[in-house]
């Protein structure tokens, strides 16, 4: 899904907090403008599906370095590696957990998918 591309003043505030021991960041964290979602449906038999936002690092990162490499095409490939090789050709699993503000929300923290 897009979201905003630009940091609120108040996630710029956070960014920007300094702390006692460190120096300033050489440069701005770089905003991804998407929020990653699997939907998919669990084993119980009440199952309606889920919506869970991946917050995993190789699904940011494989969206900085794709969609330079790939332009306007970037979501081609993202596509082919996160929706149709992970599920036809890994077993995919995830990590999951809460967040603080949040603690009966789940997200997808991390992805593990060994070979079939």
């Amino acid at each position: 899904e897009p979201i905003s591309a630009n940091w609120t003043d108040e996630e710029l505030a956070k960014l920007n907090q300094g702390d006692l021991f460190d120096t300033d960041p050489e440069q701005q964290l770089e905003k991804i403008p998407f929020k990653f979602l699997y939907e998919f449906t669990c084993d119980h038999e009440s199952c309606t599906g889920h919506k869970v936002m991946c917050a995993d690092w190789e699904i940011s990162q494989a969206y900085r370095a794709w969609s330079r490499t790939y332009g306007s095409n970037w979501e081609v490939e993202f596509r082919k590696k996160f929706e149709t090789e992970m599920i036809t050709k890994k077993d995919l699993h995830f990590f999951v957990g809460t967040i603080h503000q949040h603690p009966a929300s789940w997200i997808i923290v991390g992805l593990f998918y060994p070979p079939l």
